[in-house]
């Protein structure tokens, strides 16, 4: 059966702040994994961690990294972490029966996603990837879907339309585009900008110049988790949004944490910060909503975000 993404925007009230006082609480750990090792947007947790944000909600962040969003939610499914930040498409997983909720936006512009070509390419727009190879992480992941809204947006079909090729990992499009086994691929824009950097590719756009408004990640818990310990998923979404305010206005310090893990040039850093710090959604945020649903109107799953309340546990999910 074939599923549809609905995104929108609903002008609403800001969500209030949870309030938490960290001495009433023993300190909880908290299995967290990452969607891809060397993502940007993700490194918000280590963000956070390093200024002691999550310490002093008195959470143990046991963190990690898990490629690719079918293995990130294989691992949800067998309950070896607690909480996963995903992309907003991972909502596909739970209609599939995956044992969580979507709880909270991380992202709320496709600011961090683009399209990448080697740094040669003939390729100069958007109508020269008409029949040509696309390189994403994995089939149904956050890169296979914008892959896939270029052949909707140009209207691509059959032998025309782009080929959309698997490839496991971004390590692995990586090393196929600088290979030429394929013409470009859909990856980050810190991926990018790090080829780019090196003289190997180049990045032709970016999904966020015409995809509005998206939920392009978002933050998953298990139902285990929400069932067994809400006060401190709670928490870690109050530790989060904090985090979010203190990179905000901390680019200094941002910039030094992330920087050893991307291992990029501190100026190229500071590059990718200005382009996606506006993607954060603050706590004081408007409500974004995303829904998978069925051709029939069916809903199957929903991420809706009023930050930090936990708002996608509803029944009727």
């Amino acid at each position: 059966m074939k599923y549809w993404v609905v995104r929108g925007a609903l002008c609403g009230a800001a969500a209030a702040l949870l309030a938490m006082t960290g001495a009433s609480h023993a300190e909880d750990s908290l299995r967290v994994a990452k969607g891809a090792s060397r993502a940007y947007s993700f490194m918000m947790l280590d963000v956070g961690l390093g200024a002691g944000i999550f310490k002093k909600h008195n959470l143990n962040i046991e963190a990690s990294s898990i490629d690719g969003a079918a293995r990130l939610h294989q691992a949800m499914v067998a309950d070896s972490i607690d909480i996963a930040l995903g992309a907003g498409t991972d909502i596909a997983f739970i209609a599939k029966g995956s044992p969580e909720k979507g709880v909270g936006v991380m992202a709320n512009e496709a600011l961090n996603m683009a399209l990448v070509v080697g740094a040669n390419s003939p390729i100069h727009d958007m109508a020269g990837l008409k029949a040509k190879k696309i390189g994403v992480t994995s089939a149904g992941s956050l890169t296979d879907w914008f892959a896939r809204q270029i052949n909707f947006r140009e209207g691509w079909k059959g032998d025309d339309a782009s080929n959309i090729v698997a490839l496991g990992s971004a390590d692995g499009t990586t090393s196929a585009l600088i290979a030429g086994n394929i013409d470009a691929l859909v990856g980050s824009v810190e991926g990018g900008y790090a080829l780019e950097q090196q003289g190997r590719a180049k990045v032709l756009f970016a999904f966020g110049d015409f995809v509005k408004p998206f939920i392009t990640h978002a933050i998953y818990a298990t139902n285990n988790l929400q069932a067994k310990n809400p006060a401190a998923l709670k928490r870690f979404l109050a530790a989060w949004y904090e985090t979010i305010a203190y990179a905000a206005s901390h680019k200094t310090e941002t910039v030094n944490t992330v920087q050893p893990i991307l291992k990029m040039p501190v100026e190229w850093v500071a590059k990718v910060y200005d382009r996606e710090k506006p993607m954060f959604p603050p706590a004081t945020s408007p409500v974004l909503v995303m829904k998978l649903i069925t051709p029939a109107g069916e809903l199957l799953a929903k991420v809706e975000a009023a930050p930090p309340r936990i708002t996608s546990t509803r029944s009727t999910l």
